[in-house]
């Protein structure tokens, strides 16, 4: 059993993307062993601060610290999170290189809509569109519609660990008919490479199932 993330296929995406990257390189982040950008590190952050705070208090929310970064909203009008928050799913995709878990966590859901936070120096709306993140996650969640709340920031250069956040751009995508197809295809590519080249990311499957049982996350 191959077992992937919904990140893991972002990953690849921008690995293919780039016309400099090595298979080295795509194999040290798939495994976890390439070293976090400051970038990352504060997305992690970020991250943080909205999987503690309750309703109320993300609602008022004005400055707030977490793993060495500070955040500062300089937002107008106050936030509106959804109520269900850090929804773990998974699936299972039959791929030539043997079935696939896809797993993911979701940053909020409210009814049939995903929501998920995105931290980035600028908006860009187009970065977004070849995403398999949404498309994977309506899938997941059988949701119809996912909602990226990109956060527009920048980090201070003269407090290290200060980032301003300053505008808030929601983004949408729609389900389309033909999305489980190019979610298909881009797990089955993904499945190819890690069956050749990370063994560290295949679990045999009743290994696997004595870990659940055991309540233990595989």
């Amino acid at each position: 059993m191959i077992r992937l993330s919904v990140t893991d296929l972002e990953t690849f995406r921008y690995w293919r993307e780039r016309e400099d990257s090595t298979l080295d390189e795509l194999i040290a982040q798939l495994v976890g062993i390439a070293e976090p950008t400051p970038q990352m590190q504060a997305s992690r952050a970020f991250h943080k601060v909205f999987e503690t705070l309750d309703i109320e208090a993300v609602a008022a929310l004005e400055q707030v610290s977490r793993d060495g970064w500070t955040f500062v909203f300089e937002l107008d009008g106050e936030l509106a999170m959804p109520k269900i928050r850090e929804l773990k799913a998974e699936g299972i995709w039959h791929t030539p290189s043997g079935p696939v878990t896809l797993v993911g966590k979701v940053d909020g859901l409210a009814g049939l809509t995903v929501h998920d936070y995105k931290l980035s120096e600028r908006f860009e709306a187009e970065r977004y569109l070849d995403s398999w993140q949404w498309r994977a996650y309506l899938s997941m969640f059988h949701a119809t519609r996912f909602v990226y709340e990109v956060f527009e920031c920048w980090y201070d250069r003269y407090e290290p660990g200060l980032v301003r956040i300053r505008a808030l751009h929601p983004l949408a995508f729609d389900r389309y008919p033909l999305m489980e197809r190019d979610l298909a295809e881009a797990v089955c590519e993904l499945a190819e490479v890690v069956a050749r080249h990370c063994p560290q990311k295949i679990v045999d499957s009743q290994i696997r199932e004595g870990m659940l049982a055991a309540g233990i996350s595989a």
